[in-house]
């Protein structure tokens, strides 16, 4: 078929002169002032993402609060269950949420609805299972910023901390916590976190506050395959976030990815945002489509490489059904 190319123009003085002072081509100049990026500091901050600071994740709105809660679960020895979506991007979230809260010594599980049976989001039925199993605190991951009612109907039962990165409407959900950097009285620099993003963002405060490094760039390869798969704009923490999840990705220390990623041919190869956006995310996202997100959860957590490589085998068959 054929194609017709329309090559937006830029100024070609403007272009030259943002050449010569950050020491890149006209062409590469002349595309990044097509996007807005139009004096040195803005094209280090795109070429070079791993030179700057994360946002200090207490910009968020009710960070602290969503930490202080967790902290007195934890230190209480309460039930907590990470409450996630079946698509890629509350899969990767609940993964890396599960693994800090795990280092930190929470007793802690995940709940994520089955597509055809329950639907999206929260659901009455889940809650009120939860609650007879136990649950105090849910942690809401990539869902729960529309869920005003269900979450208003388990007042007095269970505690929710809603981290979503949708849109909320005029009102908030009644929980301990509503962290969202859509929210009208947000100032976080970055609105565009994928709902992994900001659980990764909640991962970085309980590191800090509870003084685990290990937890403050938990799982960055996750964190990016999740945030690929979202298809948020790669800019900003975005693309600080993915650069850095690139590069640990054919190194990565998750069993069950690198079994993904070996079933999948990517073994020994650079891992770009394409090979995840057409390779590892579909095949992520696939178990919440035709069966149950559970088992690329599964795979994400698994330690033992002989079930990771039936778990990746099966989510490979899936994604060719």
């Amino acid at each position: 078929m054929r194609k017709i190319w329309n090559v937006k123009k830029c100024d070609a003085g403007q272009a030259a002169a943002l050449a010569a002072e950050t020491g890149i081509s006209t062409l590469l100049a002349g595309v990044l002032l097509n996007r807005g990026i139009d004096n040195r500091e803005k094209v280090e901050e795109f070429l070079h993402p791993e030179k700057w600071d994360y946002h200090d994740p207490y910009l968020l709105p009710d960070m602290a609060a969503a930490v202080k809660r967790i902290r007195q679960a934890i230190d209480s020895r309460e039930q907590i269950v990470v409450y996630g979506d079946y698509d890629a991007d509350g899969i990767t979230a609940t993964t890396i949420l599960l693994k800090c809260l795990k280092k930190m010594g929470a007793l802690v599980d995940y709940y994520i609805p089955n597509r055809f049976t329950e639907g999206y989001g929260i659901n009455q039925e889940a809650l009120e299972k939860l609650y007879n199993l136990g649950i105090s605190l849910i942690i809401t991951v990539d869902c729960g910023i529309k869920s005003l009612q269900e979450i208003a109907s388990m007042s007095g039962k269970i505690d929710f901390i809603v981290t979503d990165h949708h849109l909320p409407g005029e009102e908030l959900p009644k929980a301990v916590a509503v962290v969202d950097a859509h929210r009208q009285d947000s100032v976080y620099p970055c609105k565009e976190l994928a709902g992994v993003g900001i659980a990764f963002k909640l991962c970085q405060a309980l590191g800090k506050e509870m003084a685990n490094p290990a937890c403050e760039e938990a799982a960055l390869e996750i964190v990016a395959l999740g945030t690929v798969a979202d298809a948020v704009p790669l800019v900003d923490e975005n693309r600080k976030i993915v650069a850095a999840g690139l590069k640990r990705m054919s190194t990565t220390q998750s069993v069950g990815l690198k079994a993904l990623i070996d079933i999948t041919g990517l073994a020994g190869r650079d891992i770009d945002s394409t090979a995840i956006g057409f390779i590892l995310a579909p095949r992520i996202n696939v178990a919440g489509r035709l069966e149950s997100a559970r088992l690329s959860v599964e795979l994400l957590l698994c330690q033992d490489s002989e079930q990771a490589v039936q778990m990746a085998e099966r989510l490979n068959e899936l994604n060719h059904t």
